[in-house]
C-alpha cells in the first residue's frame, strides 16, 4: 500500500500506534545523503530516537521513483510532506494543527525549493555541499559545480512558483511570533521538520540559509541555534 507524491494515505496509519510502538517496528528509510527532504525525515526520526535502517537511493521495484520513501512494517509512505503529516500524531501524540500544516506545506513546496535553487546558483554553496556529501559523489559534485551554476541553475524549477527567501523569512518569523519554538515552550514536529530541512544549508555556510535565518539579532536565528543545542547528536546527514 503506497501513495502518490502529494497524495495523502488512502488508509491512515493505525490509530493505536504511538511512539513506543513505532520504535519496535521494522522501519526502512530510502534516501539520498544530502537531499533536503531526506535530511528532514532523517533528522525527524533521529530527534525522536526512532530506530531505522537507511538504504541509499530509490526503493527498488517501487512505482514511486523519488526519495524519501519510508517503509513502516508493511506500509510505504512517499513524499516528505505526507510522511511528516502522518508521523506527527505518533511522534508528538497529536496531529498537526491547521497552522502547522500550512507551515509544513510552505516549507516543502516553497522554502525548500527557494533554498535549493539559490544554492545551485552559488559555486561556494555547491562546493560546501560537496564537502558535506564526501566520497566519490562529493568529488563529482565539486567538479560539476561550475556547470551546474552556469547551465542547470538558470533553468531549475522554472515550472514552480515560489516566493523569495526574504519573504519566507518574514512568514516564518510571523508564525514563530514571540515563542521560543514553533511548538510553543517545547519543540514540536514542526520545529524538527523545519530544522532538519534548513540545517544542511546552514552546515555548508550557504548564503541562502543566512538570508533565511538572519543574523544573531533575528528571532529565527535564535530559534535555530536553540534547536541545534536541544537536538545535539541527532543527525540530519
Amino acid at each position: 500500500m503506497s501513495n502518490r507524491e502529494g497524495e495523502d494515505l488512502a488508509e491512515p496509519l493505525p490509530a493505536e500506534w504511538d511512539l513506543a510502538t513505532l520504535k519496535t517496528l521494522d522501519i526502512r528509510f530510502y534516501a539520498m545523503k544530502i537531499s533536503p527532504p531526506c535530511c528532514k525525515i532523517r533528522f525527524l526520526l533521529n530527534y525522536y530516537k526512532v530506530p531505522f535502517t537507511e538504504v541509499g537511493g530509490k526503493k527498488p521495484e517501487s512505482e514511486y521513483k523519488k526519495v524519501p520513501v519510508l517503509d513502516i512494517a508493511d506500509r510505504q509512505i512517499n513524499d516528505s510532506y505526507v510522511i511528516v503529516k502522518n508521523l506527527a500524531p505518533i511522534l508528538q501524540g497529536r496531529p498537526l494543527t491547521q497552522q502547522e500544516v500550512a507551515i509544513e506545506h510552505m516549507l516543502t513546496f516553497g522554502v525548500m525549493l527557494a533554498l535549493e535553487k539559490a544554492t545551485a546558483s552559488s559555486l561556494r554553496s555547491l562546493c560546501g555541499c560537496a564537502g558535506l556529501m564526501g566520497g566519490g559523489m562529493g568529488c563529482a559534485l565539486r567538479c560539476a559545480a561550475p556547470c551546474i551554476v552556469c547551465c542547470v541553475a538558470p533553468r531549475m524549477l522554472k515550472d514552480k512558483e515560489f516566493k523569495t527567501i526574504p519573504e519566507y523569512s518574514q512568514a516564518l518569523q510571523s508564525y514563530l511570533g514571540g515563542q521560543q519554538f514553533f511548538g510553543g515552550s517545547e519543540p514540536s514536529v514542526t520545529d524538527a521538520s523545519l530544522y532538519g530541512t534548513i540545517a544542511p544549508f546552514d552546515a555548508v555556510d550557504a548564503p541562502p540559509a543566512e538570508m533565511l535565518l538572519g543574523d544573531t539579532s533575528s528571532p529565527l536565528r535564535t530559534w535555530f541555534d536553540t534547536m541545534a543545542v536541544r537536538s545535539a547528536g541527532s543527525k540530519f546527514v
